[in-house]
């Protein structure tokens, strides 16, 4: 298996863009390195100390492998796993189960056929076993790990890829379906982020609409610890498309949403509809009552791909910024009050094309962990998987 040679990136020394106090300074970054095509797509502070990454690298012909590394809490490898067959193979998510082993949820592609990904790793990155779910599930988007080895799905289910339906699944530590919803059946959705609340609620964010249709809305989803909705929030936004991509609880007990907002610049009934795309932020309290919802909307275009909040009750989005004409594009680190005020914003150095700060999370000792550049399509001929740690503030 080849070896990865990580190196401290220079970029540090470039980091600082607009920054203020809000967003904490960085303590290290680290970069794969490694020629090609390769990128990170989640991480989490791993129960064996640490944080693991996961992510693919670029194989011969168009192929990707999955990718799973485990660093300390200074950013140096400890053990890198490479997991992978002839089907192109991308994860999307990483969840470490009770026993500290890790399920990771994403994509494996072999010709025309796509499927939907389960993989388990014991506690040093060794595969236990890797399965695909039926054809009827379309889409697994995010997971979160529960009690008893076991874990929950969001994503789709439906006969056909024009039509899928918002699911929510448990699975045991074998991959088998213990218990399944699909929710608000007569539209087609996507459920793209899911929670556990501290009550033992579930809280879904999902992308809904009218089948065939290129504009969608925002729909966050309560349910009892068995899956069954206590109640749905529909955030419409007529003649738009947005991408709810993260789901957080507030300190007031309310739910935060971050994704983003497609502006069509035409006519959205056209088979191919341009949009100008802004990060769009929602609040939801715990009846499900939409209390606002903000668009940040600069010149060029804005995304947020996560979440993660702090001890004081203020959120840092990551995601990207593009305003071209004033030379600002990279991966974006927002800082936000309860109310989706700005207080804050840090740009960092921009690799190469499409690079985002796609995940976002809290650290044990205070610190924030930033990784990207999320996934990228095989026609980039040139990426690298990067993790940045941040100090508390």
């Amino acid at each position: 298996m080849k070896k990865i040679q990580f190196f401290v990136s220079i970029f540090l020394i470039m980091l600082g863009i607009n920054a203020q106090a809000q967003i904490p300074e960085s303590v290290w970054a680290k970069q794969s390195g490694l020629r090609g095509c390769d990128f990170y797509t989640d991480v989490i502070e791993d129960a064996n100390n640490g944080y693991t990454v996961i992510g693919a690298v670029k194989q011969e012909a168009n192929s990707f492998d999955c990718e799973v590394l485990h660093f300390n809490e200074n950013g140096e490898v400890l053990w890198e796993k490479t997991v992978g067959t002839a089907a192109k193979e991308i994860p999307k998510r990483i969840a470490q189960l009770s026993d500290k082993s890790y399920i990771i949820i994403g994509t494996s592609e072999e010709g025309e056929t796509q499927s939907c990904l389960l993989l388990h790793l014991d506690a040093d990155g060794n595969e236990l076993w890797s399965k695909t779910l039926e054809k009827e599930y379309l889409s697994v988007e995010d997971i979160i790990a529960l009690q008893d080895n076991s874990f929950a799905l969001a994503g789709s289910k439906g006969e056909s890829t024009d039509d899928p339906k918002i699911l929510m699944a448990i699975l045991n530590e074998n991959g088998e379906i213990t218990l399944e919803n699909t929710f608000l059946t007569d539209l087609s959705g996507c459920a793209r982020s899911i929670k556990k609340l501290p009550d033992g609620d579930f809280a879904l964010a999902a992308q809904v609409g009218e089948p065939a249709k290129n504009n969608c809305d925002i729909v966050a989803i309560r349910m009892n610890n068995e899956g069954k909705a206590k109640w749905f929030s529909h955030i419409k936004t007529p003649d738009q498309k947005v991408w709810p991509e993260c789901i957080c609880c507030t300190s007031d007990s309310a739910l935060m949403i971050v994704g983003w907002n497609g502006k069509c610049l035409g006519d959205i009934n056209v088979p191919d509809p341009i949009f100008d795309y802004d990060l769009v932020l929602n609040k939801i309290n715990s009846n499900g009552e939409i209390l606002w919802t903000k668009s940040i909307d600069r010149e060029g275009s804005e995304g947020g791909n996560a979440l993660a909040k702090l001890p004081d009750g203020t959120f840092i989005v990551a995601g990207i910024k593009e305003t071209s004409f004033l030379g600002k594009i990279g991966p974006w680190l927002l800082a936000v009050d309860q109310e989706g005020n700005e207080i804050g914003e840090k740009l960092l150095s921009l690799h190469f094309n499409n690079d985002h700060a796609s995940r976002i999370i809290n650290s044990s000792d205070g610190s924030i962990i930033v990784i990207g550049p999320g996934i990228q399509e095989e026609s980039n001929s040139r990426s690298d998987g990067w993790i940045m740690k941040f100090a508390a503030l």
